[in-house]
């Protein structure tokens, strides 16, 4: 059973240890809580689950946007862009199958 207080590791500070040439690893309350790689002109940053979070400019700006990812506002933020992505996946496929299928009908008047 994990007796780990949320509030107590919510709170706690984020540590950076740099692992490799160009690779950074975060953890906070002794879990992993993230990395950062850099890439060709800038720094990626991915969460716990290994989701890129974002490109950046600066060591700094990526190592910071970690802390952000798991704030409620942007978990609803992201849960409403996946939404929207969905829906609009879904609209484009219709709208291709029907015209695919208009296709095929009027292909025999052609």
């Amino acid at each position: 059973m994990d007796t780990t207080n949320p509030t107590a590791l919510a709170t706690a500070r984020i540590l950076w240890a740099k692992v490799d040439t160009g690779f950074w690893v975060a953890h906070r309350g002794g879990e992993y809580f993230g990395c950062v790689d850099q890439v060709a002109g800038g720094f990626v940053s991915r969460d716990a689950h290994g989701v890129p979070v974002g490109r950046y400019d600066s060591l700094d700006t990526a190592k910071s946007s970690l802390r952000s990812t798991t704030h409620p506002a942007n978990v609803s933020r992201r849960r409403r862009l996946e939404r929207a992505t969905v829906l609009t996946a879904t609209g484009v496929g219709g709208t291709a199958l029907a015209l695919a299928l208009t296709a095929g009908a009027l292909a025999p008047y052609l």
